[in-house]
């Protein structure tokens, strides 16, 4: 049914009605302007510094008058006027003026799936209506909201808020996203604190209040039938929302390449669509009069167009449901117009108008994703065909999105064919049916349907859970492939483009070369590199020389500080595409979280009733995969951190979160030491105490790392050289 609803809407054709004129079959096609347009796009992505407007869109208007006499002219005026139109938002997004630290008052609707994290809710909300109190001048379209509420708020919600503003810079980030400029280009101009709020009473004639109502049946149907996390697979698969499942759940579809079975897809706005196409159609053929007024295909159509574009609000309007929504209506009006129509044109448009309302989403690898598998689909053909069609089809997504996946995420699952190929029969034939038809049973107020067909998902997916887990047992089910390599992406994607030639083309089954470039280790540098990353109030420096890589943690001691060095850590992990570090040097017994995988771990003196802790041999001793460079001091102290040099002046020192005994004891013992150093490492954590001991005591260059403080040095022909930090791009706050 579902293949049979894509085909119909993606490669339905027709007798033209409207025939094109004469000198029409000369412009550029579609997909070549949206191209062209995405170029333009594209180029203005690549400046930090918002250029002016006046340049590209004097570029457009002087390449218009040439398009009158060389066609091809259109594709630069396109180009020219995409890259203007990325200038005009900016601009639009950046006269927003947020006041900080004021009270007022705004009525809007809830944006965005609803994220409880464990003492507040974290949302986004569309004002609609804003107090006096508030200054004159532009004002956000979104507003990020965290606080508590006396309900639990649904997305589509109408409330009335009382809120505190905060400034834009107390935001926190991601070590693995650009959560700064994603937050600029989807209008999220303000932050608050709630101080109050209640929901709005539903209005009878919008139809946003409807559809809000029924996501939050949905959801407390499901809560009431289902543990949190059963219940979280079925809201998952119906209404699009996942918060409910925990992060080791996403984590196993993520390893797995199954993570797109657990959001609303394409796939399931084309089976709604089809649904409405032929229950219409069912219904219209009972009325003979009707027929021979109106044929029933036209009355499917415009059938089929309100049920796509009200199951992707229903399912919170995300990229893959708006970009099935926009090519089902290109095939739609296509069809309606008399003309024919096409997958690409489809998926062009889509993409265009996607890229219109958000030029920020060329920057966002949720649309290049969709986009992309989709892309791989149509390359290929799609059809029925049995397993043989599915698998082929699987490879080829496979393929087109492992140069992605490696530039976006440094790593690219091996298994993810055989993942989808076993799974997605499973989910989209069972279980998302189950979970659609228990939610309209909810909605008809029908418990025991609804109650048994959310149970019975609910087990299919925890079966398939479970399957998924298995497969990531395999030897080499992932493989790390690092960042920041271009030549090993565009030799990646010109090999694995071989696979989209032709079927007769000689050499296909070459294409599976082109992930040698992906696998070829990342080379490291002669010179030690040192990156303090983002550990909250503790202190965690990652180095790394040739192939040699470690890391020196202390200070992690709060839940905060673990969980953001342990994201910081695998973040640039995955960047040098290093599955395990050779060496962890840690001055005390706090880690980050996730724990990192490595080779050989030294502790600090005192810690060997610690549970799992290492022999006494192991204590703040050089040796093991540490680099020779590496040397720890020992100083006649029954406790003390472990207190490395790199280097054979020493040259660098690393200093754990020491108290003012240590210090002493070091200053008396290890003068010669401290006096050669030219560059000492430690903890913001020290006290006054600590650090007029030190700077007392040496006159290299002291870095007190923590307190979210970051930054990158090298240490090349016996000089330590720091990396001048980028100038702040518009889009980043202001603090």
């Amino acid at each position: 049914m579902q293949v049979g609803a894509m085909r119909y809407f993606l490669d339905r054709k027709g007798a033209s009605v409207a025939k094109p004129l004469p000198w029409a079959n000369s412009w550029p096609s579609l997909p070549l302007v949206v191209i062209a347009a995405g170029l333009g796009l594209g180029f203005f992505h690549s400046f930090r510094q918002l250029p002016t407007l006046w340049i590209p869109l004097s570029l457009a208007l002087l390449a218009l008058p040439l398009v009158w006499k060389w066609r091809p002219a259109l594709l630069l005026a396109v180009a020219a006027a995409a890259f203007a139109w990325g200038v005009w938002q900016a601009d639009l997004r950046l006269a927003v003026h947020w006041p900080v630290d004021q009270r007022f008052r705004v009525e809007g609707r809830v944006a965005s799936i609803p994220q409880w994290g464990g003492r507040e809710y974290r949302f986004r909300l569309t004002p609609e209506r804003w107090s006096r109190g508030m200054p004159a001048g532009d004002r956000p379209a979104t507003l990020l909201i965290h606080g508590n509420l006396p309900e639990v708020p649904v997305v589509g919600q109408r409330w009335r808020l009382d809120l505190r503003s905060e400034a834009l810079a107390s935001l926190p980030g991601s070590p693995f996203a650009d959560r700064a400029r994603q937050r600029f280009w989807a209008g999220e101009g303000g932050v608050a604190r709630v101080q109050d709020g209640r929901p709005l009473p539903v209005s009878r004639w919008n139809p946003r209040d409807h559809i809000a109502a029924a996501r939050e049946a949905v959801l407390q149907a499901s809560n009431m039938a289902l543990d949190r996390e059963a219940a979280g697979f079925v809201q998952a698969l119906s209404i699009g929302v996942g918060n409910q499942l925990p992060a080791s759940t996403w984590q196993i579809y993520r390893d797995t390449g199954t993570a797109h079975l657990l959001v609303i897809s394409g796939s399931h706005v084309v089976v709604v669509a089809g649904l409405a196409l032929w229950l219409s159609q069912w219904l219209w053929r009972r009325i003979p009069w009707l027929v021979a007024r109106w044929p029933m295909q036209t009355v499917g159509v415009f059938c089929s167009l309100p049920a796509a574009w009200a199951y992707a609000s229903f399912a919170g309007m995300q990229i893959p449901g708006e970009r099935a929504a926009w090519m089902i209506t290109a095939a739609a009006l296509a069809h309606l117009l008399g003309r024919s129509s096409n997958a690409w044109q489809g998926l062009s448009l889509a993409a265009l108008f996607i890229a219109l309302g958000n030029p920020g989403a060329l920057v966002d690898v949720g649309f290049w994703l969709s986009l992309g598998a989709v892309a791989a689909l149509v390359a290929v053909g799609y059809g029925e065909g049995g397993w043989r069609a599915l698998l082929r089809s699987q490879w080829a997504v496979f393929i087109a999105l492992t140069p992605l996946l490696a530039g976006f995420f440094g790593q690219v699952s091996l298994v993810s064919p055989l993942a989808n190929v076993v799974v997605i029969p499973l989910v989209e034939f069972l279980a998302v049916p189950l979970a659609l038809l228990g939610a309209w049973f909810a909605l008809l107020d029908l418990e025991f349907l609804s109650r048994l067909l959310f149970h019975l998902a609910a087990l299919e997916m925890e079966a398939v859970t479970a399957l998924l887990r298995l497969l990531l047992r395999i030897p080499f089910a992932q493989v790390s492939t690092g960042t920041g390599r271009p030549w090993a992406l565009l030799a990646a994607a010109l090999g694995l483009g071989i696979f989209f030639l032709p079927a007769g083309w000689p050499g296909r089954p070459l294409a599976f070369l082109g992930m040698v470039s992906l696998l070829i280790p990342a080379g490291g540098s002669a010179d030690l590199e040192l990156r303090a990353l983002d550990a909250g109030s503790g202190m965690l420096l990652f180095w790394q020389k040739g192939a040699h890589t470690g890391i020196f943690s202390a200070n992690l001691w709060t839940a905060a500080s673990r969980r953001v060095g342990g994201l910081a850590l695998t973040a640039v992990l995955r960047q040098r595409g290093v599955t395990r570090v050779d060496a962890w040097l840690r001055s005390d017994i706090s880690a980050p979280r996730p724990l990192p995988a490595v080779v050989r771990q030294w502790w600090p003196v005192g810690t060997r009733d610690y549970p799992g802790g290492p022999s006494a041999l192991s204590y703040c001793r050089a040796g093991g995969l540490v680099p020779s460079e590496v040397h720890f001091l020992s100083l006649r102290m029954p406790i003390q951190p472990c207190v490395a040099t790199w280097g054979v002046g020493p040259d660098l020192l690393f200093l754990g979160d020491a108290d003012a005994e240590t210090v002493h004891h070091l200053a008396a013992e290890q003068r010669p030491v401290l006096h050669r150093v030219q560059a000492i490492f430690a903890p913001a954590s020290l006290g006054l105490v600590e650090r007029t001991a030190l700077k007392s005591a040496t006159h290299a260059q002291l870095f007190y790392l923590g307190e979210g403080k970051t930054g990158t040095w090298t240490w090349r022909a016996g000089h330590l050289y720091p990396a001048a930090p980028p100038l702040p791009a518009y889009w980043q706050p202001v603090s």
